[in-house]
């Protein structure tokens, strides 16, 4: 469950991160609106932002397709436990349309908070649902 995770994950993350660097930077605010949207949806993202999906989708192409079982489960875990870090610092941060708030040069708004919570809500139960269907030890 973990690598079929991985491998849509991957796909989804890379996509993700290619095409942040297309909407621009939020960093940027013009008319008291900060950049790095896509089509009304206020994003907010960041070139470093960017780079954390772009991260996260390599190490997810990893456990997808090249890992061992046993490390695809533990990447997958690890990748489900910073996006859940990310969900939870961003709705105590709660970016505002203005892209006023940010830690670290990474804005938090509704709709990257609502993605990281379910992407990494999905990742943790992919993982650990791995662990009953590990086989028993030979003794």
């Amino acid at each position: 469950m973990a690598r079929a995770y991985a491998q849509l994950a991957a796909v989804v993350f890379l996509i993700v991160g290619f095409a942040g660097f297309f909407t621009g930077d939020a960093g940027r605010v013009t008319g008291g609106q900060a950049g790095g949207n896509f089509d009304g949806v206020a994003l907010h993202l960041t070139y470093l932002h960017d780079v954390v999906h772009l991260v996260i989708g390599a190490a997810l192409v990893y456990a997808g397709w090249f890992a061992k079982e046993r490390v695809a489960r533990t990447t997958v875990l690890g990748v489900a436990a910073l996006l859940l870090l990310l969900a939870i610092v961003g709705f105590a941060i709660n970016d505002d349309d203005a892209g006023t708030r940010s830690v670290v040069t990474l804005h938090f708004p509704a709709a990257v908070n609502i993605f990281h919570l379910i992407a990494g809500t999905l990742a943790a139960l992919c993982a650990l649902g791995d662990l009953s269907e590990a086989e028993p030890a030979i003794p």
